[in-house]
Parts: C-alpha cells; sequence; structure tokens
C-alpha cells in the first residue's frame, strides 16, 4: 500500500468509528424484534393511561378518592384506591419555572411518568428555553422507553428505547404519594423533590 492508502484507511476507520457514535447518540440501536415488544408495552400503558384518566373524571366511590394539598412552591393532588395510588401529580413554581410531573399506576406499580417544563411568562418568545415534555414508560420498575419532545422551532423528538433502572422515579412518585396521604404541611418534606435529575440531564 502506498504512502497516501495508510493514512486513508486511518481515516475511514475513524470516520467509522465516530458515525457510529453519533447514531448511537441520535437513536437507540435495538433489534427489530425488541423494538416490537416494547412498542407492544408503550401502547399497552398508553391504553391504560387513558383509562385512568377517563376514570379520574368520575365522581368518587367507595375506596376511590381523590387527595389535594397545597405547600409553597408545589401543588399535590391524586387518585387513591384506599391506600394504593392510581395517579398522583405534582406542580412545581419557582419564579417564572413551572414543572408539571404526573405518574400513572397500575395495581400500584409505576406504568408512567409525564414530565413538563416551562417558563411562566407573557410572551412566548422571550421564554429562555423552549417548553419541554418527557414520557417515561416503565415495566416492571425498568424505564423501557424515554420520549423527549423539545417545542423549538423546528420541534427536536428524541426516543431513547434502552432499558434503564426506574428506581429515583418510582421513588419519587412514592414521595409524592406519601405527601397526599399524610396531608403533611411541613415544607421540608419536599426539599429532595426540588431537583429532578432525571429530566435535566439530557440536552436537547
Amino acid at each position: 500500500m502506498n504512502g497516501l492508502g495508510v493514512p486513508l484507511l486511518r481515516g475511514l476507520v475513524l470516520l467509522f468509528f465516530v458515525g457510529s457514535s453519533l447514531g448511537e447518540d441520535l437513536r437507540t440501536q435495538v433489534p427489530p424484534g425488541a423494538l416490537a415488544s416494547i412498542e407492544k408495552h408503550v401502547q399497552a400503558i398508553r391504553a391504560e393511561a387513558k383509562r385512568i384518566d377517563a376514570a379520574n373524571e368520575a365522581p368518587e366511590s367507595a375506596g376511590r378518592r381523590q387527595l389535594a394539598t397545597e405547600l409553597p412552591h408545589w401543588q399535590f393532588s391524586g387518585v387513591f384506591e384506599n391506600s394504593t395510588p392510581v395517579f398522583v401529580n405534582a406542580l412545581f413554581t419557582e419564579g417564572q419555572v413551572v414543572r408539571e410531573e404526573s405518574y400513572y399506576f397500575l395495581h400500584g406499580k409505576l406504568l408512567l411518568v409525564k414530565v413538563e417544563k416551562w417558563w411562566d411568562v407573557d410572551d412566548e418568545s422571550k421564554e429562555p428555553e423552549p417548553k419541554i415534555h418527557q414520557d417515561f414508560y416503565i415495566d416492571n420498575d425498568l424505564t423501557i422507553r424515554h420520549v423527549r419532545k423539545v417545542a423549538s422551532s423546528p420541534p427536536v423528538t428524541r426516543t431513547d428505547n434502552k432499558a434503564r433502572p426506574a428506581a429515583a422515579l418510582v421513588e419519587r412518585s412514592r414521595s409524592i404519594a406519601q405527601i397526599l396521604l399524610t396531608g403533611t404541611r411541613d415544607p421540608g418534606v419536599t426539599d429532595s423533590l426540588k431537583l429532578f435529575p432525571e429530566v435535566e440531564v439530557t440536552k436537547p
């Protein structure tokens, strides 16, 4: 091989690995069969969340109750079957930043987490950053899909199908449920909820 061939070959190899790395950042590579299985689980979770949303509009019944409480910077609400959470919501406001978290459960097991973050300003063009919506689909305490939508121009959507432990989300949902069940008015109990690293670490 001549003197030009070796550097060219090295460059092509480097380009291949760089391109593979970038591709992995932009989209999760999963086998077709596994992707079909994930999609099936996601559709089932969406259907259950839709059913929960509809049921939440119904009047309270025996064993089913709605709870709500407010603390500085926070508004909490939820629906419970006896002491088992079906749905809980937390609205956090600090300055002009607003974050809303919604948690869906099936038989007390976390299924879906929806998080929206936006800036409460009169002129949307002056928002420091666009609204961000994130969905975490959970099966057996594993996040099987994470969808992140940024309302930029143009909009950006990123879907990650890599399975990851959902322990932090599960613990967070339990903390919110306990706040509602105990009716605590102590602002100190929300200190650990102000930060939400699971939705902040990924940039657009």
